[in-house]
């Protein structure tokens, strides 16, 4: 799971070089068919401000992909340790859809010899890796070839949803087939800041297969806390509490009550003034169900490279950040203060410029002037602030609509009633 700071995890991401805007197939080692990734529905993101930091905690809402959406049953392998040559073998057929939520291997293995719809045969099957996922069918005498039998785990309590059928034909003494049944790994939520999403990044990656390992080898404990305890709690609607004290901006708890069916991600560094496109897409990694293991190349269900346009533009969600308009003027302050042209912070770290290259007044109230002057008395600018938003920009231009020159200017920002404040601002160019 990658995390903002506290909880990053190092992970490696090899983008593919051949994806497509909305369904994407995934190929499969061994398998003629493919596994369908389809994009997450009701995307959305809200801000929360928090005044004694200045700082925003954002959040992405998504909804999980419908059971058997997409997921993929692959034809069954076929029969190996058999005695009897393959023409004369009954043939297998698997159907989903699959309801299970990571990639899994099931494997049959036959206890008696004999002849389908002839016979009693009994099978027996377990998923490979995990043994207490078992079952056995019986095809009695009786059975009618093609006809199709629920395949149910430990006791018949367990339905994933695969169904196999046997043609007419033999069935050898412990000879065996496997059946892989697979579902998109996980989540990927991406961050930028250009309206054509060519600077997405990721700032979350919710593997669904390395949270089922958890502390294992090849999973991770952060994502099952994240799958197993913290998404299920607020689907309950209770805040979730943090074992591990703080995590970032969130503080030790979790409280935005999820519906049934949703997911969530935080973003702590977000700033004032920007406008950030987040969106969220599905992965995978491939699953080659012969070995039971994951493969190495991750795919979205919408191709994303940087300075590349994002290829699913309606799935960019907007978020603007500003503050409300305040009822008084004692908050108020300036950013960046002191302005230096060159740069902002997105191309170096100790710029503290908005990529738009304007100052903003931050925690403005509603129906308020704002004069800014030089150190000589002579006006400047003037702005009369009759919205909502808290955030007044400045372009660093002057009446004449001419660019300013370095110095200190002097802002006043006064209200109706006569009340006022002063500061100064910065420029060096």
């Amino acid at each position: 799971m990658n995390a903002p700071g506290s909880w990053t995890r190092a992970a490696s991401r090899i983008v593919a070089l051949a994806m497509v805007c909305g369904c994407v197939s995934v190929a499969r080692a061994g398998a003629p068919d493919s596994l369908t990734l389809r994009a997450p529905s009701g995307v959305s993101a809200y801000s929360v401000y928090q005044p004694s930091t200045k700082k925003f905690l954002n959040y992405v809402l998504w909804n999980d992909i419908a059971d058997n959406v997409g997921t993929f049953v692959e034809p069954p392998t076929p029969w190996a340790l058999n005695t009897t040559p393959s023409n004369q073998l009954s043939v297998v057929t698997s159907v989903g859809p699959y309801s299970g939520d990571i990639d899994r291997t099931v494997v049959f293995t036959a206890q008696d010899s004999g002849m389908v719809g002839i016979d009693l045969i009994e099978i027996a099957y377990d998923i490979r890796l995990e043994e207490e996922f078992s079952g056995r069918l019986t095809l009695p005498p009786s059975y009618v070839p093609g006809t199709l039998v629920p395949v149910r785990f430990v006791n018949g309590t367990v339905d994933f949803g695969l169904q196999i059928s046997f043609s007419a034909g033999r069935i050898d003494q412990f000879s065996i087939f496997s059946v892989g049944m697979q579902d998109f790994e996980g989540f990927h939520v991406w961050r930028g800041v250009k309206p054509d999403g060519s600077d997405l990044a990721v700032i979350g990656e919710l593997s669904k297969e390395e949270a089922f390992i958890g502390d294992g080898p090849g999973g991770a404990l952060l994502d099952s806390i994240y799958y197993y305890d913290v998404v299920p709690t607020l689907r309950q609607g209770r805040p979730w509490l943090s074992p591990f004290g703080a995590i970032d901006c969130v503080g030790t708890r979790f409280n935005l009550p999820l519906a049934s069916n949703q997911f969530f991600w935080y973003d702590c560094n977000a700033s004032n003034g920007f406008t950030y496109y987040y969106a969220v897409t599905t992965y995978d990694r491939g699953y080659i169900s012969s070995s039971s293991q994951q493969g190495l190349i991750k795919v979205d269900n919408c191709f994303v490279s940087v300075g590349v346009p994002f290829q699913c533009p309606d799935e960019l969600f907007e978020l603007v950040m500003e503050v409300d308009a305040q009822s008084d003027l004692y908050n108020i302050y300036v950013v960046p203060n002191p302005y230096r042209s060159g740069g902002s912070r997105l191309t170096a770290s100790n710029y503290h410029n908005f990529p738009d290259e304007l100052i903003r007044f931050v925690n403005v109230p509603h129906d308020c002037t704002i004069k800014i002057f030089t150190v000589s008395g002579d006006l400047v600018w003037e702005n009369v602030q009759n919205n909502d938003g808290g955030n007044v920009t400045w372009d660093l231009t002057n009446r004449g609509s001419e660019s300013v020159t370095s110095g200190v200017y002097i802002y006043r920002v006064e209200k109706p009633d006569g009340d006022s404040v002063f500061g100064r601002s910065v420029i060096i160019r």
